[in-house]
C-alpha cells in the first residue's frame, strides 16, 4: 500500500493520479486535520469535466478498476472541496 496527501481546495480541480499500478486508490480528507472533517467533497471521473458526484466529510471515495490497473502516472479522477481548502490522504492498494 502507498499513502501519500494531497491539498484539495474548492478553487480547481486536483486530478487523483496513481503513483504506483494499483487497481484501488482510495481518497479521504486527512483525519488528522484540525476539526476532521471539515467539508464535504465532490468527485469527478475520469474527466474534470464528468458528472460529480458528492461525498459526505470525512467520507471515503474509492476509484476501482476491477481487473484492470490505474498505471502510474495516469489520472483515475478529479477532487475538490465544496469550502475551503484541506488536506486529503490518497491510499493505493490491490496490485
Amino acid at each position: 500500500m502507498t499513502t501519500k496527501t494531497i491539498t484539495v481546495t474548492d478553487a480547481a480541480w486536483v486530478a487523483v493520479t496513481a503513483t504506483t499500478d494499483t487497481r484501488r486508490i482510495s481518497v479521504q480528507e486527512d483525519p488528522s486535520v484540525a476539526n476532521w472533517p471539515t467539508t464535504d467533497y465532490l468527485v469527478a471521473k475520469p474527466l474534470s469535466s464528468s458528472v460529480q458526484i458528492r461525498k459526505l466529510a470525512g467520507a471515503k471515495y474509492v476509484f476501482e478498476r476491477g481487473e484492470y490497473m490505474h498505471r502510474a502516472g495516469s489520472v483515475a479522477g478529479y477532487v475538490k472541496t465544496v469550502s475551503g481548502t484541506t488536506t486529503f490522504a490518497q491510499d493505493e492498494s490491490g496490485i
